[in-house]
């Protein structure tokens, strides 16, 4: 059985023959990658690359590295650790919506991602899509935007309606394109909660991800979702929008249990060992001890699960040894 047809059944709840893998050692790995939009160029930004960049440092008061993204934000880190986080946002203030644009897709992608011939892949092919709250967030910083939802509610809207509608323009070009699913990602909640009530989350954000979930499973395809933080509360309204797959980095938040025994009969789950509990600790009995439990856990409910490394393991502090005893773990207990 192909590594496309293990990770369908295990979306689809199919009596999937073991669990999936995205794992850095390639020879335990399901997926396989493809663009999933082509813009047209911008003029070139002499800020697009990280630097002290006076002019950026004196506009922010910041004291490290800086950057400009593609929407005009200004990102900083520092010691180059990090993608970086946004510091001063494009949307200073909402009269400035109008002049607010996502970047132009083009439209030749489509007659590229064809002559790949995807459908053929025996990987699960996934392909992303823009953040829908981490772009707002990012365009007016967080403390603003979680103000908005209640002082500018009809701004937000219309802030959410443009990304929908470039979602749904960029689902049009690539569906049929031998695509399996895409990856959209946004960050909701802290360590005991999430941002905003679920009511306000149901009000104003789950109708735009649920035009993405539409467009997707329009064109034959699925909906991945990364989120971190305690999203507990909101998982049943990312369901009813149409979220299949949910890629948290913190299983153990919820714990993994309760994934698996409240919500793996609707959705896949699409984790490693826990990066926050469980892989810093550098306890190896502790790690392959709580990789076994995971197995265990979703074998019971028929599956629900993909197994991955976190990307930048030297971001957290954790060794690549470490994981490397959670993976051994996972292959071997891997059968369903």
């Amino acid at each position: 059985m192909t590594s496309k047809e293990i990770i369908r059944r295990l979306v689809d709840h199919d009596s999937p023959p073991r669990f999936g893998f995205d794992f850095s050692d390639r020879r335990y790995n399901d997926f396989g990658w493809a663009p999933g939009a082509k813009h047209f160029p911008k003029p070139k930004d002499p800020y697009a690359s990280w630097g002290h960049h006076k002019e950026l440092l004196e506009l922010t008061g910041f004291s490290g590295e800086v950057c400009r993204d593609g929407y005009g934000n200004i990102l900083g880190r520092f010691d180059g650790k990090t993608k970086g986080e946004c510091i001063r946002g494009v949307l200073q203030s909402w009269d400035d919506f109008e002049l607010f644009q996502m970047p132009k897709l083009d439209h030749s992608l489509r007659d590229e991602l064809l002559s790949k011939n995807l459908a053929a892949s025996d990987k699960y092919i996934t392909a992303g899509a823009c953040s829908l709250f981490s772009t707002l967030r990012d365009c007016r910083l967080m403390p603003n935007a979680l103000a908005d939802t209640v002082l500018e509610p009809e701004m937000v809207h219309a802030f959410l309606d443009k990304i929908a509608s470039y979602w749904e323009e960029q689902i049009s070009i690539i569906a049929g394109c031998g695509i399996d699913a895409i990856f959209t990602g946004d960050d909701w909640g802290t360590q005991d909660r999430t941002f905003i009530s679920p009511e306000s989350f149901a009000e104003i954000f789950k109708p735009y991800y649920k035009r993405l979930g539409d467009a997707v499973h329009n064109a034959g395809m699925k909906l991945f979702m990364h989120s971190c933080g305690d999203d507990y509360e909101i998982i049943p309204h990312f369901i009813e929008a149409g979220i299949d797959v949910f890629q948290f980095d913190q299983p153990d938040l919820y714990p993994s249990e309760v994934l698996a025994n409240e919500f793996a009969d609707k959705v896949c789950f699409y984790s490693p060992v826990d990066i926050q509990k469980i892989l810093p600790t550098g306890d190896r009995e502790l790690i392959e001890k709580r990789a076994l439990e995971m197995t265990e856990i979703f074998r019971k409910v028929g599956g629900g699960m993909i197994f991955k490394d976190y990307p930048s393991y030297h971001d957290i502090g954790v060794d690549e040894e470490w994981a490397t005893w959670a993976r051994e773990v996972i292959v071997k207990n891997a059968e369903i």
